[in-house]
């Protein structure tokens, strides 16, 4: 008997260890702590992004203001712009102030990523803010 109970437990312990599958890692748009201040006033922000292989990113928008100055860069609407395999991705992108030039100093910046579900189910936002230190 003692035999049998050790061995169902034994049999229970290797399903359980076998039939666990990991989870897809979640979907996400980070902004970096810096952005690079060019010599003509412009923005260079390099955003980090994840998305798993069930989705197709098809668009990106990322917006820079800092005080009066504001300005954008975008990509899309394109399908597999960005590599969705459930790894982090860099999308570099390139800002110039619409009012005037940026200056050395914290700006707020909002980037967004769409992504759409390859099966055919509706669309999804990411979204990340952050105050972006800017420098040389």
């Amino acid at each position: 008997m003692r035999f049998i109970t050790a061995l169902l437990a034994g049999l229970l312990l290797a399903s359980v260890s076998t039939g666990t599958a990991q989870a897809a890692a979640p979907s996400a748009v980070v902004l970096p702590p810096k952005g690079t201040l060019n010599p003509d006033g412009s923005v260079d922000i390099t955003m980090k992004v994840r998305c798993n292989e069930t989705q197709q990113a098809f668009e990106w928008s990322i917006d820079v203001r800092q005080g009066t100055i504001f300005g954008n860069d975008f990509a899309g609407p394109i399908a597999g712009l960005i590599t969705c395999n459930g790894h982090f991705q860099t999308v570099q992108t390139h800002v110039v102030g619409a009012n005037g030039p940026y200056v050395v100093g914290a700006a707020n910046v909002q980037a967004l990523v769409q992504l759409g579900d390859v099966a055919g189910g509706g669309d999804t936002e990411l979204e990340d803010r952050a105050v972006v230190r800017l420098r040389p």
